[in-house]
Parts: C-alpha cells; structure tokens; sequence
C-alpha cells in the first residue's frame, strides 16, 4: 500500500486486459456498481504513473483517494469492507 498525495475524484484502476486478478476485481466493482476509471495497461509497456504508485508495477492496481492497493486479494476485500 502507498499513500497517494494528490486527491483524487474517482476510484482508478490500472488493469491488464489478459490478467486473470485484475479480470476478478473488475468483476468484483461492477456487481457493487461501482463507479472506476479504469486504465487497460498492455503488459508490455509499464506507463511511469504507475510505477511511481506501485513500486512492483503490478496489476491490478487500485486507487481509491489517497489510497494504492496492489494485491487483487487485498483490494476485493477492501472493495467488500468499504462498499
């Protein structure tokens, strides 16, 4: 987790087309109905933004305000807890 330090107006999420976690978060925010900018990242080419979030450049990558999570585990039961 890191801690973001401009605010954001709506929750993020860096999600790669082909990647089986960030398909299962997607899932996860659309059956809550939850509201997502969500960037398709192509796993070939790692956008800096990201890695400045997530210092291991995985995905998904979940940003809520302040707040960066990057473990699919951790962010569906954030998404659980929160919504």
């Amino acid at each position: 987790m890191t801690n973001v330090s401009n605010r954001r107006s709506m929750m993020g999420l860096y999600s790669g087309n082909t990647c089986i976690r960030s398909h299962q978060v997607r899932f996860v925010l659309s059956e809550k109905g939850i509201l997502t900018e969500i960037n398709n990242i192509d796993g070939s080419k790692v956008p800096e933004d990201l890695i400045a979030l997530n210092p291991f450049a995985t995905l998904p990558t979940l940003i809520d305000r302040e707040l960066v999570l990057y473990d699919s585990t951790v962010i569906i039961k954030y998404l659980d807890e929160r919504y």
